[in-house]
């Protein structure tokens, strides 16, 4: 299976300190998972303004690069043009005509992306791909890591997204029940609009 990741869910994996285990929560083998990302990963990574602070988060965020491909273009540009010109980003426009035309698995955190493809798409054509939401990767670090795992995690990388700023809002003192309700709603949100793509992992 090929996963198709967008840049920003990779940045938020890395600057929590979660990138390291991204094949253990897409429950796949490490020698199993085959990884491709947009060429505009790397010249984030590159841009000191964007650069992460913790170097050992950059050095997680280095490695990915290293060990995963780029993808330029879908090989079905009539359907990368179609969502492209329907509104969608045009990196996410790639990963998504790619995902349908191979069978693949979007990683994404970006909502409106997700909103534009039901919008843009048949029912064959939503059969053809899953996704895997940022949520479903936060509660993926909860089941198989723990509830302090994902707190440190969450409160380090809270200035990279608004989710984990609301989750961890009171910092480090922030409950369980608080940080894992607030993810569990947006998630069931993420479910109840297009749980016909979401890929099924235990969560």
């Amino acid at each position: 299976m090929i996963y198709f990741s967008d840049v920003d869910v990779v940045v938020k994996l890395a600057a929590c300190g979660f990138l390291p285990w991204l094949p253990e929560l897409l429950d796949v083998r490490d020698d199993e998972i085959r990884i491709q990302y947009l060429a505009s990963l790397k010249a984030r990574v590159s841009r000191s303004s964007k650069k992460l602070e913790n170097e050992v988060h950059r050095d997680h965020l280095d490695a990915f690069c290293k060990v995963h491909g780029i993808i330029e273009a879908a090989a079905d540009i009539d359907r990368q043009e179609r969502l492209l010109h329907g509104g969608m980003d045009p990196g996410e426009a790639i990963l998504f005509a790619e995902a349908e035309a191979s069978g693949g698995i979007v990683v994404t955190g970006d909502k409106r992306a997700l909103e534009t493809h039901a919008r843009l798409s048949t029912a064959a054509d939503r059969a053809k791909l899953k996704v895997v939401c940022w949520e479903q990767l936060l509660l993926r670090v909860h089941h198989l890591k723990g509830y302090e795992v994902l707190k440190r995690g969450g409160c380090e990388g809270m200035k990279h997204d608004g989710l984990l700023r609301l989750a961890f809002s009171s910092g480090f003192v922030t409950s369980e029940d608080h940080a894992i309700s607030a993810i569990r709603s947006y998630f069931n949100d993420v479910k109840n609009r297009h749980g016909d793509v979401l890929a099924s992992l235990e969560v």
